[in-house]
């Protein structure tokens, strides 16, 4: 984690630290500049680049999960070897429903992009959809056009995008947020 980042649920809103929890109905949120890893279950990690914006709609450790991305990039990253349900993300542009998955979705190029580096990812508009598999992108101009055809990526852009989400190696290792599916809310204030 580096820079400002908060939870916001019910309405209250609160710096987050390593090792906080998050809940179902937070509104996550980067300030510039800012890096933010959660832990959503065991095994499953969500990395959130600057000046972005996610809801956990819904999170239900190994049996999928409903986020909205309402602005900026993030990264999901299921490991394959674990049991999983879909998850859907709502973004401005369309629907990605995913399966057991690490994908990236947000800015990248100028254009809204996702890519999966492995596991399967349906993205879906009003104008149509495509279903990506290991190392293939799309990229999405706007909720009426359908995405555009499933492609590779470049190595640059490739490590351009994680990089918008992941500060540097060393954050790698350190132990992020951990999400509470189920339990305590923080009080409200008096």
């Amino acid at each position: 984690m580096t820079g400002q980042t908060t939870g916001q649920l019910r309405g209250e809103k609160r710096a987050l630290a390593v090792g906080e929890p998050v809940f179902i109905d937070d509104m996550l949120a980067t300030g510039e500049g800012a890096r933010l890893a959660a832990r959503l279950g065991d095994a499953t990690r969500l990395s959130l680049g600057e000046r972005t914006r996610v809801r956990i709609d819904k999170f239900l450790v190994d049996r999928g999960g409903e986020l909205v991305l309402e602005r900026g990039a993030m990264l999901f990253d299921r490991p394959d070897n674990q049991p999983s349900g879909p998850l859907n993300v709502t973004t401005p542009f369309g629907l990605i429903a995913a399966r057991g998955t690490k994908f990236f979705a947000g800015p990248s190029e100028g254009i809204f992009g996702v890519f999966v580096e492995h596991g399967v990812v349906t993205v879906a508009t009003r104008g149509g959809q495509v279903t990506l598999t290991n190392g293939l992108g799309t990229n999405l101009v706007n909720a009426k056009e359908p995405p555009s055809e499933p492609g590779s990526w470049s190595t640059l852009r490739i490590a351009q995008a994680e990089a918008s989400v992941i500060a540097d190696a060393a954050m790698e290792q350190a132990p992020p947020a951990a999400a509470v599916p189920r339990g305590p809310r923080p009080a409200p204030k008096p």
